[in-house]
């Protein structure tokens, strides 16, 4: 039996939900494969990763501006070097080498920019002699994703752009695969629209919008925007998820009740995001990498907020670019674009159109073939 291991690092959420996708897809599809996935942050040094955490996390959330600073420095060579030097020290130790060498895996899939220098630091050890694969989980390229790309057998892109960008900073063209972003929803239950309809009280008549507050401490940047939206455009039926954030839920609960307010359903965290999203007609979200990914899967599009900086600025352009959705930076422009397009439906159409014309959601079958391929068989 071979084995595969799959390398992330919690720093939000997309690292680990695409580590998490491809790991239920390799142990629902191929039983001959012994899949494990290893977050590295619980094996750093205890004060310095969980500081490491809370302090993007501050960053994202508080002061994009900044993050976007620190996330452009480590788009340089020298901001790459010290940055993966760095994280080398946080996160190699006695337990990790342990669990590694113990699981001694024949493939390494690396959802995080820390996980190939990881992995190399332990081959030139003569621990392990993996074969190696990148997923770079938005759609964007900095240094530290290529920084051991001579190591790597392959890196999975999410688009052209970034195998051109590749190819300049000199990485083997033959070793990039645009394969897009790998992801695999499934529903929990065989969709029914009628059903959802009911269960959410909407006639039927409407547009559903499905906003995504941003979770967490996220959730309350949202607010502004949610509310504008819902009080200005009663023709629309719209689901508000808080994620874990239930201040931000009784936030808008009760700016419901106070407007008396029929078009809202508020959410707390929930399980069932693919079957929601096949409900919705377009979505409001931020520009976080799964997220926009998830929304090409079902093919909505994406009216995106909130940028944390960083990536999520290369994400709402790229996705400017194709036609998959806007970004806003005001709730006034939010609210006045989607006031336009309940009005004219050919704007919603026109948006629908470029992504089913783009988007195969082939990215996961792709990444599974090429992984078979390196275990030889």
């Amino acid at each position: 039996m071979k084995k595969v291991l799959i390398i992330y690092a919690s720093y939000g959420n997309g690292h680990k939900a695409i580590a998490n996708y491809v790991a239920n897809y390799l142990k629902e599809n191929d039983k001959n494969i012994e899949v494990a996935t290893l977050d590295i942050l619980t094996y750093s040094m205890k004060v310095v990763g969980k500081i490491s955490q809370k302090v993007n996390l501050f960053f994202m959330l508080k002061t994009p501006y900044i993050h976007n600073m620190f996330y452009n420095i480590t788009g340089t060579k020298v901001g790459g070097d010290v940055i993966d030097s760095l994280s080398t020290t946080i996160f190699k130790n006695k337990r990790m080498k342990k669990q590694i060498a113990s699981f001694n895996p024949d493939l390494v899939v690396c959802t995080h920019f820390f996980g190939p220098s990881l992995v190399k630091h332990y081959q030139d050890m003569g621990i392990i002699n993996p074969k190696v694969v990148t997923v770079v989980t938005d759609y964007d390229i900095i240094e530290l994703w290529m920084k051991n790309h001579r190591f790597m057998d392959y890196i999975v892109v999410g688009n052209k752009e970034m195998q051109h960008d590749l190819i300049k900073r000199g990485v083997n063209k033959d070793k990039i695969k645009v394969f897009g972003i790998p992801i695999a929803p499934k529903m929990e239950h065989k969709f029914n629209k009628k059903k959802l309809l009911k269960e959410f009280n909407f006639s039927g008549d409407n547009k559903i919008c499905l906003f995504f507050g941003g979770g967490g401490a996220g959730s309350s940047k949202s607010l502004p925007y949610i509310k504008r939206l819902a009080k200005n455009n009663p023709n629309l039926d719209i689901i508000y998820i808080a994620g874990k954030n239930e201040n931000s839920k009784y936030d808008v609960d009760e700016y419901v009740r106070e407007y008396n307010l029929h078009n809202v359903r508020t959410l707390g965290f929930v399980t069932n995001v693919p079957e929601l999203l096949e409900f919705s007609d377009f979505v409001v979200s931020k520009p976080g990498g799964i997220q926009l990914t998830e929304c090409l899967y079902f093919k909505k599009p994406v009216f995106m907020i909130r940028h944390s900086g960083g990536q999520e600025i290369a994400n709402y352009k790229y996705f400017e670019s194709e036609h998959y959705g806007k970004y806003f930076r005001t709730s006034f422009g939010l609210n006045r674009y989607i006031t336009k397009m309940l009005k004219d439906s050919d704007i919603l159409d026109e948006y629908a159109r470029s992504i089913k014309i783009s988007t195969k959601n082939t990215a996961m079958k792709n990444l599974y073939k090429l992984i078979k391929n390196l275990l030889d068989y």
